[in-house]
């Protein structure tokens, strides 16, 4: 889903259609009568999101994870404070149907994967951390017995040069 697409068609769906703004108000909209579509934020609650899953997965209503946070969602939306989540009831003459195309499920598991790839890039990184200092440490350990070694010869050497 190309996200600057979903963004201008949702700003037309709120200046064109019918939107409800929180997540209590979309909620009782679940309740009450079915949205079309519910905007979800990533700076919800876990609680909170799998409620609203629960009642999207009940009442078959398409459920879109936005990327952003609340924040992010509230500037698309035209307005001065944070959104976690939006209820659309009525589309206007928007078409964002047509730039979501059932794709809300990979959002869900790109963002997965990225979480994923993170937590193993830094498990790679703190192995090769630990090689690092291993090899060090070996490297050192080398050091400190070369030198003895070496010093003991260069004893030896004098000690020669001074009984001839």
């Amino acid at each position: 889903m190309n996200l600057s697409k979903f963004n201008t068609q949702l700003r037309n769906t709120v200046d064109t259609g019918k939107i409800v703004l929180g997540i209590n108000e979309t909620i009782k909209e679940c309740l009450v009568g079915e949205p079309k579509l519910i905007v979800v934020s990533s700076s919800i609650k876990d609680i909170k999101k799998k409620q609203l899953e629960y009642y999207a997965k009940l009442l078959n209503i398409k459920m879109v994870f936005y990327p952003e946070n609340g924040y992010e969602l509230g500037s698309v939306c035209g307005k001065p404070f944070s959104v976690s989540v939006l209820a659309i009831i009525d589309f206007g003459q928007a078409s964002i149907m047509d730039v979501i195309d059932s794709k809300e499920e990979v959002i869900k598991e790109n963002s997965k994967v990225k979480i994923k790839a993170e937590k193993k890039a830094k498990k790679e990184e703190k192995k090769i951390e630990k090689e690092k200092v291993k090899k060090l440490k070996e490297i050192r350990k080398k050091e400190e017995d070369e030198k003895p070694i070496q010093e003991d010869e260069m004893f030896k050497k004098l000690v020669k040069i001074k009984k001839k």
